[in-house]
């Protein structure tokens, strides 16, 4: 009979033994004592693979902690030392998730499945679900920024802008440093991580490092607070979403934001254009495109404007004039895209201007459209014959997603435009 009642109500984790004394399933717990007795009450309420298993337990052991972090990564670490039949068969044999650091010259965090683990790398696992993975990499992440991609684009990615990426040239020291740091947590070497974080920045602060000290000063504490109390981590999750949440986040935000006055259900591709030009010559257009949840280099398209022609022929009451004139040529790039249904066809189009270039953009296409105008960053939408202007808080995860946006189809179009000066330079 297994004694309830002494069981402590306090974070750890659970181990279940059969007679034989083999451990069958490893658990972890906010109360050690009401998750085990849950076990143990009506069996009406548990599934058929859990009656068997608790039909086979003849003794608890537990293992307390102090915090969620440490209970993940104890969980972690005992099933892959001992194996339990259950903790498998209770999942319909779906295979854990492990998390991975490459040995590369800058290593990369990722995670994978048994079945795909890679040869060369550091593996940490197995997890007993996706959700705590998540919530162990969200955590590190805050503490230590990684590169979870092998091939990083020189330009920032939206990881680099939440703090999260040291992006694709870190100071290969210190980024060395914090996979060493982050490999500690994963080993569950937190007494230890917290004295080397201790005489890291006595040694910074002595060397009037300061802002070396003061990045050190927020690792420590961050760290001390998430291993002081198992609530503590959900706490600090407000603070730390992802950008695979924020990307989520902004989508919703931006659907609710856009919804009132254009025709939008779901935003699955949005598309940005820009233009980019140099006094009376080379003058271009960019279109870049978010898809998939982020953004796809393979869908980008550059044009080089052609003449008046393209314009004419869509309004012939519109002259294109000698000197730049944006929207007019934002209206070129726009019509020539449409020319092509085999690229797909966005939810949403972003034009890099306000009235102007909205205005000329929407005589030639029914597409759900907004403009992103500089300065203030606000929202331009036609509505019929009424004017929007929207302006979203600074913070606001929507805003940031169409200024990066915005900020992509900015860098695209001066590269194509560079690219034709160096080539006229050449001849």
């Amino acid at each position: 009979m297994i004694d309830l009642k002494n069981l402590p109500t306090t974070p750890g984790c659970y181990l279940y033994r059969n007679s034989n004394g083999d451990i069958i399933y490893i658990g972890k717990a906010i109360n050690l004592r009401k998750r085990v007795s849950q076990y143990f009450q009506r069996d009406d309420a548990l599934g058929p693979k859990t009656k068997i298993l608790v039909s086979q337990i003849a003794s608890v052991e537990t293992k307390t902690v102090n915090s969620e972090i440490e209970a993940l990564v104890l969980e972690s670490s005992l099933i892959k030392k001992y194996l339990p039949k259950y903790n498998s068969q209770l999942r319909d044999n779906k295979s854990y998730l492990y998390i991975c650091i490459s040995k590369s010259k800058i290593p990369i965090i990722f995670t994978a499945h048994s079945s795909s683990l890679p040869s060369k790398a550091d593996i940490y696992g197995p997890f007993p679900d996706g959700s705590s993975v998540k919530s162990l990499l969200k955590t590190i992440r805050r503490l230590f920024p990684f590169r979870s991609i092998e091939k990083h684009p020189k330009t920032k990615c939206l990881y680099c802008h939440l703090g999260l990426c040291p992006g694709f040239d870190p100071d290969l020291k210190i980024y060395l440093k914090n996979i060493k740091k982050i490999k500690k947590i994963l080993n569950g070497e937190f007494t230890s991580l917290l004295k080397l974080l201790n005489k890291e920045l006595k040694l910074a602060s002595k060397s009037e490092e300061f802002e070396t000290a003061s990045i050190l000063k927020n690792q420590l504490d961050s760290l001390n607070y998430i291993v002081s109390g198992w609530h503590n981590l959900k706490n600090m999750y407000a603070d730390i979403n992802l950008p695979e949440d924020r990307q989520s986040q902004a989508i919703e935000s931006l659907e609710t934001t856009l919804k009132p006055y254009l025709k939008i259900k779901n935003i699955h591709r949005i598309e940005c254009y820009d233009i980019s030009q140099l006094g009376t010559k080379y003058f271009v257009g960019s279109m870049v495109v978010w898809q998939n949840d982020n953004l796809d280099p393979s869908a980008y398209r550059k044009f080089r404007i052609k003449s008046r022609d393209v314009i004419n022929h869509v309004s012939t009451n519109i002259q294109y004039p000698d000197s730049a004139n944006d929207q007019f040529m934002m209206k070129e790039v726009v019509y020539r895209r449409l020319q092509h249904p085999e690229w797909g066809t966005p939810d949403l189009i972003v034009v890099d201007g306000g009235k102007p270039q909205v205005s000329a953009i929407s005589s030639i296409t029914d597409i759900p459209l907004m403009g992103l105008a500089k300065k203030i960053e606000t929202i331009v939408i036609k509505n019929g014959d009424e004017w929007v202007e929207i302006n979203l808080p600074s913070k606001s995860q929507a805003l940031l997603l169409l200024m990066k946006l915005r900020d992509e189809a900015h860098r695209f179009a001066n590269k194509y435009r560079r690219e034709l000066v160096s080539k006229s330079l050449a001849l």
